[in-house]
């Protein structure tokens, strides 16, 4: 168990699981630094959920297009790394795991 907790920690994004798929440790981790907003990123992939708030544990709404958007801001939440942006038009968040800034 402690070295499955060594490489949690020494891998973000990693957890360890039970033998039935139950998660049993998550390392604690610093909140993604805020960057300064409103900014632009790049979508390229076609798969990338927006939804109502800034998590995976919010609904999912559509998917965004490929194109360029532009973050008003940043907080962090379930499911990214990265953090969460808000589009700038309302539609609702996007995880910044999946964009490019530019």
């Amino acid at each position: 168990m402690e070295n499955a907790k060594k490489c949690a920690d020494a891998n973000p994004g990693y957890s360890v699981f039970d033998v039935n798929g139950v998660n049993i440790y998550t390392p604690k981790t610093t909140a993604p630094t805020a960057p300064d907003v409103p900014f632009l990123v790049r979508i390229t992939i076609t798969d990338l959920n927006i939804r109502k708030g800034p998590g995976t544990d919010y609904d999912r709404t559509q998917f965004i297009p490929v194109g360029v958007y532009t973050i008003v801001e940043v907080k962090s939440g379930k499911g990214s790394t990265a953090g969460w942006g808000r589009l700038k038009s309302g539609a609702g968040w996007i995880s910044l795991d999946y964009v490019v800034k530019i």
